[in-house]
């Protein structure tokens, strides 16, 4: 391989890895808000406000700076309770580009929150 080509194929991996490293945090920044209200929807018995106050104490320990409680959709009932976290996060790449993430995720039983 020329030198050229060489430079062309380490600037390739090098912008692959940056990426790499800035969607990663992203997806397990999803994953810890999804078992987040997964947990918090298992008990139908809980009433809106411990339903955030219970996301808002898991949203510090697993450090979820993209979902506030008070963006949560919480549709709960007699014996049924939805939580619902929609959101956008954008994450800047190099210079004015950035890639962005829509996410949505949904739990418990009963009526889907709109």
């Amino acid at each position: 391989m020329s030198s050229i080509s060489v430079i062309f194929v380490v600037a390739l991996f090098g912008f692959m890895l940056i990426g790499a490293f800035r969607v990663i945090p992203v997806y397990s920044e999803y994953a810890e808000v999804k078992n987040a209200v997964a947990e918090i929807a298992r008990d139908p018995s809980r009433a809106e406000s411990e339903v955030r106050r219970e996301f808002r104490n898991r949203a510090v320990v697993a450090d979820i700076s993209s979902v506030k409680d008070t963006d949560l959709f919480i549709v709960s009932g007699g014996n049924f309770l939805t939580v619902r976290a929609k959101y956008r996060r954008e994450v800047p790449l190099v210079a004015n580009v950035k890639l962005a993430f829509d996410f949505d995720t949904q739990a418990g039983k009963g009526p889907a929150a709109q």
